[in-house]
């Protein structure tokens, strides 16, 4: 067993009170200390006693402006709607009004697929979708890339017909395929 010597049992004395001491000054006080600097700056958000009915009018007077500008905003009709479309209309709708259109312009549609997100260009297609929704057109967007064989002025004319026809359909891609010069793939939101 090892002897405790005076000198120890003098610098446990001295280290005890001291760890207590630093204790309770860096938990209990410094607790405190944070309390009084949130109570300050409370404090000082607010408005003094002479200053109330003045801060207190100018409130009201802001609110009032407020609720007149908010009265002017619904006396605005709202702007006519470009597209024609019904947002209860389900995928299978969409797609045959869509493959309406380009066999109207004289183009034959060899397949046709969901398209998913394709890394970099993923967000700059999301906008299309996202327009579409907010629209309120089409709630539930979808992404579809169409394999059509056809000429390019066919390409165009169908293209025409989608805002002629005023349909809720936002081209996003269309590509010639390098191996045979009338196939394409032609990507939509609709």
């Amino acid at each position: 067993m090892t002897e405790i010597r005076t000198k120890d049992k003098l610098f446990l004395a001295g280290i005890v009170p001291a760890a207590l001491l630093a204790a309770y000054w860096y938990v209990w006080r410094a607790d405190a200390g944070r309390r009084m600097a949130t109570l300050e700056g409370r404090r000082s958000a607010l408005v003094t006693e002479e200053d109330f009915p003045m801060e207190k009018l100018q409130a009201e007077r802001e609110f009032t402006a407020a609720l007149a500008e908010l009265e002017a905003e619904k006396k605005i009709p709202m702007p006519q709607a470009t597209m024609k479309a019904d947002p209860q209309d389900h995928a299978a709708s969409r797609e045959r009004q869509t493959l309406q259109a380009f066999r109207d312009a004289g183009l034959t549609v060899a397949g046709s697929k969901n398209v998913g997100a394709d890394g970099q260009n993923d967000a700059q297609a999301r906008k299309a979708g996202e327009l579409l929704k907010a629209t309120g057109s089409r709630p539930f967007p979808i992404r579809r890339s169409y394999t059509i064989d056809g000429r390019y002025p066919d390409i165009v004319k169908a293209l025409r017909y989608f805002s002629e026809r005023k349909m809720a359909v936002i081209p996003d891609k269309v590509q010639m395929r390098p191996d045979d010069r009338n196939r394409w793939t032609v990507e939509v939101w609709q």
